[in-house]
């Protein structure tokens, strides 16, 4: 039996995984008051937990600024390469062992909320979670070097970044199951909508987030991937994903007009709606916000691309359009107030 089979789909809502809250407590608290609790990212506390310096944390010669912008000296990083390379292998060559990537679970210093998440999910005897991590292409991307030359120039320092993400993916997924909890993997990748069909350092990105996905779901992992911006949702589409996350109001016309759409579901993928938007703008909007037009909304934009609302619905969870971080915590409990109320329509339509 697949994990998937284990989850009792239809009105599970979560999060995507920063929160504007300044301790670990609060943070927790909001959280698990989802079904589905996820592993709070907290950057107002540590310019660290952004997610860029979550991922890459412990590349050598990486900086991060206070607004939590990566930067890396290709020098300190050329003379320790080697060394942190043959600790990937050495993690890979061994990853029978389910404490092979031990040494690349995050640190308190880069995710505060990490160890009191899996004391929490002891406590509460949580069958099932959420975690989060920058993928491969947006890490990649978003590193700047401070030589000014291009990431592109270095590829083995690119082949560093894509394993270093996977490791510490399995390192944290590991690490849930080894306290009883099914693992449920959003990989973040806010990059993809620069992602150019025509550039060939592009499709190679991409295929090797294939092979990451693969190699998460053969250690039993639920995988999704969240893009808040719009990009070709054909590609992410032939992936293999258990889970698109993606920002309803934004992109969900452009997902369902992908022929690749039907595809994707009659395989068992599903689809992870982000209803309650999130951006700065439409902050003043929120105390307006209808959750029973947007339930309506969405309703009607299945019916239009001929897909069954009932058969989609019931089958999805149920998000935020993208993390809370830069918003207020007022705020943050304002959007899950709504996606309360729109839940509860939800929960109305399908019984």
């Amino acid at each position: 039996m697949k994990p998937i089979d284990n989850l009792a789909m239809g009105t599970l809502t979560t999060g995507i995984g920063s929160l504007p809250h300044h301790n670990v407590d609060a943070a927790l608290e909001f959280s698990f008051k989802h079904d589905i609790p996820y592993l709070p990212q907290i950057p107002i506390r540590n310019a660290w937990e952004y997610m860029i310096p979550q991922a890459l944390e412990g590349l050598p010669g990486l900086l991060v600024e206070k607004d939590g912008t990566v930067l890396l000296d290709i020098n300190v990083w050329s003379a320790r390469a080697k060394a942190f390379s043959e600790k990937l292998s050495l993690a890979f060559e061994n990853s029978i062992s389910h404490r092979a990537f031990e040494s690349f679970e995050p640190s308190a210093a880069s995710f505060s909320s990490w160890q009191p998440f899996l004391w929490e999910l002891q406590e509460r005897k949580v069958k099932l979670a959420k975690i989060q991590l920058a993928g491969p292409l947006t890490s990649q991307w978003a590193l700047k070097l401070l030589d000014s030359s291009s990431i592109f120039e270095h590829p083995d320092l690119t082949t560093q970044i894509y394993k270093l993400v996977l490791a510490r993916t399995l390192a944290m997924c590991c690490r849930l199951k080894e306290v009883g909890v099914q693992p449920f993997c959003y990989i973040d990748e806010p990059a993809l909508y620069a992602f150019s069909i025509k550039e060939p350092r592009h499709l190679l990105a991409v295929q090797e987030l294939k092979i990451l996905i693969q190699a998460m779901k053969k250690e039993g992992v639920l995988v999704g991937l969240h893009c808040c911006s719009n990009t070709n949702w054909k590609v992410v589409l032939e992936l293999g994903l258990d889970f698109i996350s993606l920002d309803v109001q934004l992109s969900l016309e452009s997902v369902l007009a992908c022929d690749e759409v039907k595809l994707f579901l009659k395989a068992g993928g599903h689809f992870s709606f982000g209803v309650i938007p999130t951006s700065k703008t439409q902050a003043q909007d929120q105390l307006q916000l209808n959750p029973q037009e947007i339930f309506l909304v969405l309703k009607e934009t299945l019916l239009k691309y001929k897909l069954d609302p009932k058969q989609v619905l019931a089958q999805a969870l149920y998000t935020p359009a993208c993390g809370l971080a830069l918003h207020s915590t007022s705020y943050a409990e304002t959007v899950f107030e709504h996606l309360t109320n729109f839940r509860k329509e939800l929960q109305r339509f399908l019984s």
